[in-house]
This record gives structure tokens, C-alpha cells and sequence, in this order.
């Protein structure tokens, strides 16, 4: 068991890593909510779900560097290895994810503008075989009811 003060640098490593793997967590969840759309009641409970996980995940780094004694140098090698992702990876991962944001809707208006007017007239060919049918059963009904119908006479 290390005591205190001793092994600050492994400790020190670890939470770096640790702040490291939080940093893409949080980035992953920055591309999720802008694929999803944003909104305040969204992002606040994206925001409360990586508070859930990163609250163990500090709790673990101190529990292996300090057993258990929460120290500052835990929190500043968090911080920092989530401010060295959000500012290389982070800035990377988010301009490649508007990329592929902005190629998908680009494709998306080109295969509008492809499919659309086929939809189209297949959905009026559809509309107007479908009328046809309707009028010709609404025909059909008429037809049987006046072939019930008795000319005057009575049945009692």
C-alpha cells in the first residue's frame, strides 16, 4: 500500500488517462446530440449522464492512486487530460462530424430531388387507381340495392 505522498506520478498519469477517456465520452456525446438535435431539456440530461459516469471514474482513479483520499493533483490531471482532448481530438472530432453532417444532407436534398417526382407520380397513379376503385364498389352498391327494391308491390 503506497503511503501518502509517494507515487504521485503514477497517480498523477492515471487521472491524465482517466480525464483523457472522459474527455472523448463527452465528445461522443457532443456528436450524438448533434446527429439527434439539440435542445436545453436534451443537452441537460446528456450532461447529467456524463456527471453519472465521470463522478465513478474520479472515484476509482483516487481510490487506485491514494486509496481512496481524493487529492488535487487527482483533479487537476483529469482536468488537464480532458482539456487536451477537447482541444486536439475534440476539435477534430467535432469538424469531422459536421462534415459528415453537412455530405449527409447534401445527399439527402440530391436523393429528394432524384426520388421525388417519381414518388410522385407513382403516388398519383396510386390515388387515381385507388378512386376508380372506390367509385366502381360505391357503384356496385347502388346496383345491389335497387335490385332489392320491390316495384310497388308488397310483401305482406
Amino acid at each position: 500500500m503506497m503511503g501518502m505522498g509517494e507515487g504521485i506520478l503514477p497517480g498523477f498519469l492515471l487521472s491524465l488517462g482517466a480525464g483523457v477517456l472522459l474527455g472523448a465520452f463527452y465528445d461522443s456525446l457532443r456528436v450524438l446530440r448533434m446527429v439527434l438535435g439539440g435542445g436545453k431539456r436534451r443537452q441537460f440530461f446528456m450532461d447529467l449522464l456524463f456527471m453519472t459516469v465521470a463522478a465513478p471514474i474520479t472515484f476509482l482513479v483516487a481510490l487506485a492512486a491514494e486509496a481512496g483520499q481524493l487529492r488535487f493533483y487527482i483533479l487537476a490531471g483529469e482536468g488537464i487530460g480532458l482539456c487536451l482532448w477537447a482541444l486536439t481530438f475534440g476539435e477534430l472530432t467535432v469538424w469531422a462530424a459536421q462534415l459528415i453532417s453537412r455530405m449527409l444532407s447534401w445527399s439527402k436534398r440530391k436523393l429528394q430531388r432524384l426520388f421525388l417526382p417519381i414518388a410522385r407520380w407513382f403516388w398519383h397513379r396510386w390515388r387515381d387507381t385507388w378512386q376508380n376503385i372506390r367509385m366502381k364498389r360505391k357503384n356496385n352498391r347502388r346496383k345491389r340495392k335497387k335490385s332489392l327494391e320491390t316495384n310497388g308491390e308488397s310483401s305482406v
